[in-house]
């Protein structure tokens, strides 16, 4: 299957105080804010500021949501950052492909990357928010272990 990576969707970045960053992506550097009320409303784990129309999501990890760290910069958080977890630090890249529009043709994707050694985290794929908007989307591992996100668009 041929796909094009066509642009970078968004960052999301573990952030250990949100209004601390969002002082310093809304306030100092004027990025303007996304997804507040999302948040709030326990829809999606971050906050997005918006930098030339991608998104970083500023993901806490001192919430309950994060595995549990007990805020003393131990184990907890350096067992969450190698979990596959939705809060955790990734690249979502923008893919298109005349042959892929469905979920059925996304899963022959992950097939095809598994196929090839790389990891396909489990439950892949579903649909997520990014910058524009909900779309089929899957998050698997490069050489070193980083999370990728590959996003129909």
């Amino acid at each position: 299957m041929s796909i094009d990576v066509v642009d970078l969707d968004h960052v999301a970045l573990r952030v250990t105080d949100l209004e601390e960053s969002l002082a310093f992506y809304r306030d100092l550097l004027g990025l303007p804010v996304r997804d507040r009320d999302r948040y709030e409303a326990g829809e999606v784990p971050y906050v997005a500021v918006v930098a030339g129309g991608r998104h970083l999501h500023l993901v806490p990890t001192d919430d309950e949501d994060d595995g549990g760290s007990d805020g003393d910069g131990g184990g907890d958080r350096a067992a969450d950052r190698d979990s596959f977890d939705i809060g955790g630090e990734h690249i979502c890249l923008l893919v298109r492909s005349d042959e892929m529009e469905t979920e059925a043709e996304i899963e022959a994707l992950l097939d095809e990357i598994e196929a090839a050694g790389y990891a396909v985290e489990a439950d892949e794929p579903y649909k997520r928010y990014g910058a524009y908007g909900r779309d089929w989307a899957a998050y698997v591992r490069d050489p070193d272990g980083r999370r990728v996100e590959l996003k129909l668009h």
